[in-house]
């Protein structure tokens, strides 16, 4: 049997690639988990992955079909992704058949998010909130974020149900985060604006696709790491380029608030309420499920005490490289000891370990000085670098299991 555009073992193959790339799976390890599926199912097959499109190339025989599977939205729901590891696991060996494992990986496609808006909207301000502790600030700081957080996941739910908002989200996010920490600015002071409003935008810096585009780059994928790189580029510019505007046209109105006297530091009972709400706005944002927070929570709390001991260790620059190695261990040996995906707590800890704030701080500098932002942009990509090279290190010392990803 030829490998036809009807054959159930090619849709099968092009419904996981699709769904593989939409839930944000790296270029390497999708393309040698297809394989190794092809393979096991009786199919020559070779994938190039892109992150907006996948190109599949099937062959049997004398027979060959290639596809072009355009990917026209990619989210991180680490509920969904650990469940489409497990179809491809159970195909892969045999205990499941093409068709069912094509009739389970539709649902899981076709099932809406655990959360309704509403709790996406408050997960949103939540994050804002804790992230503005995270960056420095303290308890003002984290009564102000809260409106701004809030603010910024309200308009990513609308531009969410109306498509032709999707390309303007991340510039009128910044903008809107900067003008409600301007209104929030004249209510109470001591403060910082600009740290306020990076905490309002927090969830949609590109953290975790600089970092994923890093370690294809690391990999030899370079047509998928440079384009995700770039997208994580457009993103940063976007943002940073709204949050420009709302300052300049306050400043312009002279609309800008004096905020007084700064706090320099949180108190150690408002980090660990930070650390708390953070850990349950991630669990929303991501898609876990809520009897995952106590996972979740671990991850937040690795990744941030990681991150000061490495710090300590090796200075700030290189600090993170010895975060990401400590959460990648923690989370290889969760996977093994738990049977659980290894995501279910990385993506967490990377989520705290953020590069993308940096970031955002040098496209801000480069919009001001044209040319201040550059040290800080290649910063960006030192610290991505950085978690990469601490994962590598850690997937090499203790791999995860590859076997059952299914949330149980």
């Amino acid at each position: 049997m030829s490998p036809s555009v009807s054959d159930v073992r090619v849709e099968f193959l092009s419904a996981m690639a699709r769904a593989l790339s939409a839930y944000g799976e790296n270029a390497d390890d999708l393309e040698q988990g297809l394989a190794a599926c092809a393979r096991s199912l009786g199919l020559r097959a070779q994938f190039f992955t892109t992150p907006t499109a996948v190109f599949a190339s099937f062959e049997e025989g004398d027979e060959e079909s290639t596809r072009l599977l355009r990917i026209t939205e990619a989210r991180i729901d680490l509920q969904a992704l650990s469940l489409v590891h497990g179809v491809l696991s159970a195909v892969t060996a045999g205990t499941t058949g093409v068709e069912p494992g094509l009739a389970e990986l539709k649902l899981i496609r076709a099932s809406p998010p655990r959360f309704p808006w509403y709790m996406r909207v408050l997960a949103s301000g939540l994050s804002a909130a804790s992230f503005a502790i995270f960056l420095g600030g303290a308890l003002t700081a984290f009564l102000a974020a809260l409106p701004v957080g809030l603010a910024v996941g309200a308009l990513v739910v609308v531009a969410q149900r109306y498509r032709r908002l999707t390309p303007l989200v991340e510039l009128l996010a910044a903008l809107l985060a900067a003008l409600v920490t301007i209104a929030v600015g004249h209510l109470f002071g001591h403060f910082s604006l600009p740290t306020v409003t990076l905490a309002g935008v927090i969830l949609l810096l590109p953290g975790l696709a600089i970092t994923i585009g890093v370690a294809e780059l690391a990999s030899r994928h370079l047509s998928s790491g440079t384009s995700r790189l770039a997208g994580a580029t457009v993103t940063l510019v976007n943002l940073g380029v709204g949050s420009f505007l709302g300052f300049a046209l306050a400043a312009r109105l002279d609309l800008v608030p004096g905020t007084g006297l700064v706090e320099r530091s949180p108190s150690t009972v408002t980090f660990v309420v930070a650390v708390l709400i953070n850990a349950m706005a991630l669990v929303v944002s991501t898609n876990t499920r809520v009897r995952d927070y106590p996972y979740t929570l671990a991850a937040v709390v690795v990744a941030l005490l990681g991150a000061r001991f490495g710090a300590w260790l090796v200075g700030a620059a290189l600090g993170v490289a010895v975060a990401s190695l400590i959460v990648g261990l923690g989370s290889n040996a969760f996977a093994r000891l738990r049977h659980r995906p290894a995501a279910l707590t990385l993506i967490p800890g990377l989520a705290v370990l953020v590069p993308g704030a940096l970031g955002l701080r040098g496209v801000s500098e480069f919009l001001r000085t044209a040319s201040g932002g550059v040290d800080v942009l290649i910063s960006v990509v030192t610290i991505a670098a950085g978690i990469v090279v601490g994962l590598m290190i850690a997937d090499a010392t203790l791999p995860p299991r590859r076997g059952r990803a299914f949330f149980d």
